[in-house]
Formats: C-alpha cells, structure tokens, sequence
C-alpha cells in the first residue's frame, strides 16, 4: 500500500479508506443472497456517480446505478464471499482507488446450483464530508488471459 503524506492526521485518513474498502466487502454478502441495499447504501448519491457492472452497459446517476445493481442482485441467491485477491490500493485524503478479483459463489437465476464467481473490479471511492463514498464501480469477468479475439464486437 502507498501514501503521499506523511504524520498523524495520514495515518487516520488512511484508515478511514481502508475501512471504506472493508465495509463495501463486507456489504457484498447480503449483495450475493440478493439483497443490493447494504452495497448500495456506501455509493456516492451525485449525479456522476457510475457502475459498469457484468451484467450490463455502463450506468450513470443514483437512480440508474441503484436499477442496474438492484438486477443484478436479483439475478444471485443463496451466495458467500470466497475472497479477495487485491491487485492494489491507493488513496490521498479526498480520492483513493482499490483493484481486486472478487471470488464468490452464488445460485444464479435459473439454476439450482452453487457456482463459483470471478470478477476483476476496480473501485474508485471519493471522500464526500466525513465520508468515504464509491463513486465508480467497474467489474467484468475477465481474470485470466484472453486473446485479443474476444474483443471483437458482435
């Protein structure tokens, strides 16, 4: 983990950050028993606030992120966090970023099943008050090496 400043008041902005983080980890649970209202709760309400999430084109604007994360949620029951692999993290005192693969599972609409789940996500928070809020939300399934191919629009 990197940070710019140094001394006390770094430190504790910091953890607030890290606790974002955690907190919006922590939310993921109930999101994968289908319930998107704990991860909701910790995103920005501006208008520019965004979510591209797997299931869907990117969306922009409280009203359209919460309809674009309320479906997904719908579309998984039953689920639990696996873990986090963090690529990284950064933040200074107004803005910071994490980038992690979440692993879950969950039975997806439609099936029986557990099955596991895999996204690369990227998550961008800013601080708003006293605050931490996501302000985007990136996640696809692209964890492994793909051929430049599967680009192709079709």
């Amino acid at each position: 983990m990197h940070t710019d400043w140094a001394g006390a008041s770094a430190t504790g902005l910091q953890n607030d950050f890290d606790s974002a983080v955690e907190a919006f980890r922590q939310a993921l649970v109930p999101y994968l028993k289908g319930d998107p209202k704990p991860a909701m709760e910790l995103f920005s309400r501006r208008e520019d606030v965004t979510l591209s999430n797997p299931l869907g084109p990117p969306r922009r604007g409280p009203a359209e992120v919460d309809k674009a994360a309320a479906a997904g949620a719908a579309q998984v029951s039953d689920g639990s966090v696996r873990g986090f692999e963090e690529v990284s993290r950064y933040s200074t005192p107004d803005l910071g970023y994490v980038v992690q693969i979440e692993r879950a599972q969950a039975r997806l609409a439609g099936s029986g099943d557990m099955s596991p789940i895999a996204l690369r996500v990227t998550m961008i928070f800013r601080r708003e008050g006293d605050t931490w809020r996501v302000v985007h939300r990136h996640a696809d399934p692209i964890t492994t090496p793909r051929p430049v191919s599967t680009v192709i629009e079709t």
